[in-house]
């Protein structure tokens, strides 16, 4: 990694663009220069805990020329505009999963980075971490035989707020789209190839998203998968890797903290991946290696736009709206 430090902007001042924030400083390549909010008080008090200037409105990032690449950290239904005016102002961006409220706005965010020059990509940061590539190697190696089912599940039980843009259809809220998004992503890793039919059923909010919902993929070569999550469910939070000779489980796949164990027969095995950088240090890093040109975007176009198709598809079959 270059001495050269991404001069970071950050647009939404929520959780995630928190946690961004607090582990920037552990990253090799990134520092935090500006964060915009709605409101000059929003973005003061984030800029007190976390560092950086504070700016009232997105705009004002976008426009400080000392800013070299932009989060977007805000709702899903706000992605497509403020990916388009940060990729116009000639930032690169590293935009918050679910990249777009649909396939469409994300084929026009790409054709949009490729006028500007700049460096776009969905910020899944589980992918960053070293434990997934140990993972798939895992798979990979044969050690379950042929690869017949995956079962993935990422719940959350959180109290109902009324702003809360999970709640809203216009936002492009929902299960599968917060969370569900993570799952259709792993499953789509760990098979290789993408699904050739997929179903859905959800159970819909007042607001006209999916609450919670049950989804199954099948891929070719006779692997199904099957995907539940939830905003307002208790469960395990595990995924479940099977074969033909043996089976893998991994808990929580996207902190990355507590390896997965592979069994054949009687025999278990823990697999750890050790990690001195918390996650969003090294997405960050990820992001600045691309921009530098040290290596290649750790998720492609090719990739997002994959796991954007089958969330569609998955919410066309639960009967929820795209936004």
């Amino acid at each position: 990694m270059t001495k050269q430090k991404l001069r970071w902007g950050i647009l939404g001042t929520g959780m995630i663009a928190g946690k961004f924030a607090f582990d920037l400083p552990r990253s090799q390549g990134g520092v935090l220069l500006a964060t915009g909010s709605r409101t000059l008080a929003s973005a003061q008090r984030f800029s007190f805990q976390y560092g950086g200037k504070a700016c009232a409105g997105y705009e004002s990032v976008l426009h400080d020329p000392a800013v070299d690449a932009v989060y977007v950290v805000l709702p899903n239904g706000m992605h497509h505009e403020w990916t388009l005016r940060a990729l116009d102002a000639g930032k690169h961006v590293l935009c918050e999963k679910p990249f777009a409220a649909n396939f469409r706005q994300a084929e026009e965010m790409f054709a949009a980075a490729d006028l500007s020059g700049c460096l776009l990509v969905e910020a899944f940061m589980y992918r960053a971490h070293p434990l997934l590539h140990s993972l798939i190697a895992t798979v990979r190696s044969g050690i379950l035989g042929e690869l017949r089912l995956i079962r993935s599940n990422f719940t959350f039980a959180r109290p109902e707020l009324n702003h809360d843009a999970r709640y809203h259809s216009g936002q492009s809220g929902g299960a599968l789209m917060d969370v569900g998004c993570y799952c259709v992503n792993l499953c789509r890793q760990v098979v290789g190839v993408e699904p050739d039919a997929v179903q859905a059923m959800a159970h819909l909010h007042p607001g006209g998203v999916d609450e919670y919902a049950a989804a199954l993929l099948r891929f070719p070569g006779d692997v199904l998968a099957t995907i539940t999550c939830g905003m307002t469910v208790v469960s395990d939070d595990m995924t479940h890797i099977a074969g033909t000779e043996g089976r893998i489980a991994i808990r929580a796949f996207w902190f990355g903290r507590d390896g997965f164990t592979v069994t054949r027969g009687d025999h278990t095995q823990t697999i750890q991946v050790e990690e001195t950088r918390p996650l969003y240090a090294m997405e960050a890093d990820a992001f600045a290696a691309a921009v530098f040109g040290q290596a290649p975007p750790w998720i492609s176009r090719e990739d997002t736009l994959g796991n954007m198709l089958v969330l569609d598809a998955l919410r066309q079959s639960a009967g929820v709206p795209l936004g």
